[in-house]
């Protein structure tokens, strides 16, 4: 009987060692996780990158970000951040405040130094419509 306990109480030992090593495991690769995203977001917030955003969108519609464009305002959806496994953060910008005129991007570093400049990679069929109509 004794022999059985002990080898009871190893193998409960084992199991909680494991757990509790594969918690820390998942803990830290969740705050890593959670570092990676407040870094894109950072990085997406930049001044440089709203310089590029904003030549996208003017590129969409010339007039854009004006009050006789298509394109008045912008913001950039926060929650759609994400690494694009290509390379670069991709996510979305809303215009004018509607979930339905959206502006898919791919931000990508062209240099050390510089982003590149064709960082709109799509958009939404309801702001394809509103911007076929402007020259």
């Amino acid at each position: 009987m004794g022999d059985k306990k002990r080898c009871l109480l190893i193998g409960l030992a084992i199991l909680i060692t494991v757990l509790l090593i594969g918690s820390k495991v998942y803990m830290d690769k969740q705050q890593e996780a959670k570092v990676r995203q407040e870094e894109m977001i950072e990085v997406v917030k930049s001044e440089e990158a709203k310089k590029v955003f904003e030549e996208g969108l003017k590129n969409l519609d010339s007039k854009a970000l004006t009050s006789e464009g298509v394109i008045q305002n912008y913001k950039i959806d926060y929650g759609s951040i994400e690494q694009n496994p290509m390379g670069g953060i991709k996510g979305k910008i809303v215009v004018n405040k509607n979930d339905k005129l959206v502006v898919l991007f791919n931000l990508n570093k062209e240099d050390e130094k510089n982003f590149d400049r064709s960082v709109i990679s799509g958009n939404s069929d309801e702001l394809s419509q509103l911007l076929k109509g402007i020259d």
